[in-house]
């Protein structure tokens, strides 16, 4: 008994000495964690930064099902504010992009990369005016390098409309871009400016501040205690001399896109936790 007894106490002992062995070899060998960058790119006046999401993998499948349902809604609508922000913006960005993807000249050279900063800007703003101040930016290349990028990229792949040629895009793009002083800003607050007829969005068109004041003030109801936004989703338009409102719903405009979203909504809704959840 007693030589069992030590056999067992030195096996034990053993087995102590062979994982406290096996700990300090695996934390010798464990590899550090790369340093978090926060920053991830700079350019122009901007800074894209990442976050850290902690716990998010820690989360229940439901809920990180619930972040994937909004995710895609949001981005099922993307097209919409793109197009709210400015009419062209996304014929623009249609033809940046298939020059980015199928550009067959030279890429390292710096009129490509100013192209490439051009394009992020393009990205980050949704359009082409500035995010925060609302004034239109200009490329740092020339009209006469986006021509040769145009002709040099896959021709069936811009955003043609009819029977228009390559030439026709590019000369029709080329002013939009280039001239500073068409469409300058996104959003006009000069008070001696027409807040509607020199802003570039695209939520008016062919209108001007005093039509479209008079118009929405018929409709208004002064005495609503719980008054509506009136003009938020719609786009008013003048066709044939007549004030009309087209609408972004179901069956109006975007709706395909508004489709998506209302689908991908539904399937959020299906996997909320609560009823706060569910109505939000």
């Amino acid at each position: 008994m007693r030589v069992l007894s030590r056999s067992l106490i030195t096996l034990a002992f053993l087995s102590v000495i062979a994982c406290t062995t096996s700990k300090k070899v695996e934390q010798q060998m464990q590899i550090p964690e790369p340093e978090f960058k926060y920053l991830t790119e700079q350019f122009a006046d901007l800074k894209i930064l990442r976050y850290r999401v902690s716990g998010f993998d820690d989360l229940a499948p439901l809920r990180k099902e619930l972040v994937y349902y909004l995710y895609q809604a949001a981005l099922s609508g993307r097209d919409i504010t793109w197009d709210q922000n400015y009419r062209h913006n996304l014929c623009i960005r249609r033809t940046l992009e298939n020059i980015y993807l199928t550009y067959k000249g030279d890429r390292d050279s710096e009129d490509f990369r100013k192209f490439e900063v051009y394009l992020k800007r393009v990205w980050f703003s949704s359009g082409i005016h500035h995010h925060y101040s609302t004034n239109k930016f200009l490329p740092d290349f020339s009209k006469e390098y986006f021509t040769q990028l145009v002709k040099d990229s896959d021709q069936g792949g811009f955003p043609f409309t009819g029977s228009e040629t390559v030439e026709q895009l590019t000369v029709r793009l080329v002013p939009i871009i280039f001239d500073a002083d068409i469409d300058a800003k996104r959003v006009n607050l000069d008070p001696d400016a027409d807040l509607i007829e020199d802003s570039a969005n695209n939520f008016y068109e062919g209108v001007t501040q005093k039509e479209a004041e008079e118009f929405y003030a018929k409709i208004i109801d002064p005495d609503d205690p719980r008054p509506v936004s009136y003009g938020l989703n719609s786009k008013l338009v003048k066709e044939n001399g007549r004030l009309k409102e087209k609408v972004w719903k179901l069956g109006g405009m975007y709706t395909e896109a508004i489709e998506r979203i209302v689908y991908w909504l539904e399937k959020a809704v299906s996997v909320t936790e609560n009823k706060k959840q569910k109505a939000a």
